[in-house]
């Protein structure tokens, strides 16, 4: 009696459907474990804000402009907009920093990607000044609440803006501290990441693609894909 081998395509096309379940549900967590540290992140760049605001409005010069107003979409005290402007831009290079480093791992072009954080707030910041001055006035809002409502704004838009725009395709390009083929000191040990990913090639192979051609041609096809 042979034993002969048959090919089942419903096997295999279940078998798929599974591996690139698999890596949806992986990249689900990849994204919640970027939202966990990207907060804590962020709570730290919010506290190097108010402690940076705090001590500016407390310094002899902008005490002395106290009473003076400035016009920025609507009017400010001058001191207060100095120390808001300051604190700001300090939060934005410490978050725009460690994001980078820890919670999106890129090895991208940094002043591009520097240059795209900074325009983020050529909207936001005269929304902020506007929506912080405006609602506790007119409104009768405690200016804490008004404070920790324009805070989470400012963090969910701008995660999205880091993760979809700044971050998009440079996600976890950042290369490991330690050699390829060493042994690092918790004990793993570093791999090249292939050109192109398992789910990629799940992607060609539905689309009738001959995954066996070189690197450089699959990009070219995955391309044509999007």
């Amino acid at each position: 009696m042979s034993n002969e081998v048959y090919f089942d395509p419903a096997v295999a096309v279940a078998q798929l459907d599974a591996a690139e379940e698999k890596e949806i549900k992986k990249a689900k967590r990849k994204t919640l474990m970027q939202i966990i540290k990207y907060a804590i992140c962020t709570a730290s760049a919010g506290l190097i804000e108010f402690i940076t605001f705090t001590i500016l409005t407390e310094t002899p010069i902008l005490a002395s402009i106290a009473d003076e107003k400035v016009w920025f979409f609507t009017e400010n005290n001058l001191s207060w907009f100095v120390a808001t402007a300051i604190a700001l831009f300090l939060s934005i290079v410490w978050n725009f920093t460690i994001n980078r480093k820890f919670t999106f791992k890129s090895a991208g072009n940094v002043p591009r990607a520097m240059t795209l954080a900074f325009l983020f707030y050529v909207p936001f910041f005269p929304f902020k000044l506007w929506f912080n001055s405006y609602m506790p006035t007119h409104l009768g809002v405690p200016v804490l609440v008004i404070e920790v409502i324009t805070m989470l704004l400012n963090g969910v838009l701008e995660f999205c803006w880091q993760k979809f725009v700044i971050y998009r395709k440079e996600q976890d390009t950042a290369p490991a501290k330690h050699e390829v083929g060493t042994i690092g000191e918790f004990g793993e040990v570093a791999v090249s990441l292939p050109a192109v990913s398992g789910t990629d090639l799940l992607t060609l192979m539905k689309a009738g693609v001959d995954i066996g051609a070189d690197e450089k041609t699959l990009k070219k096809e995955l391309k044509t894909l999007d």
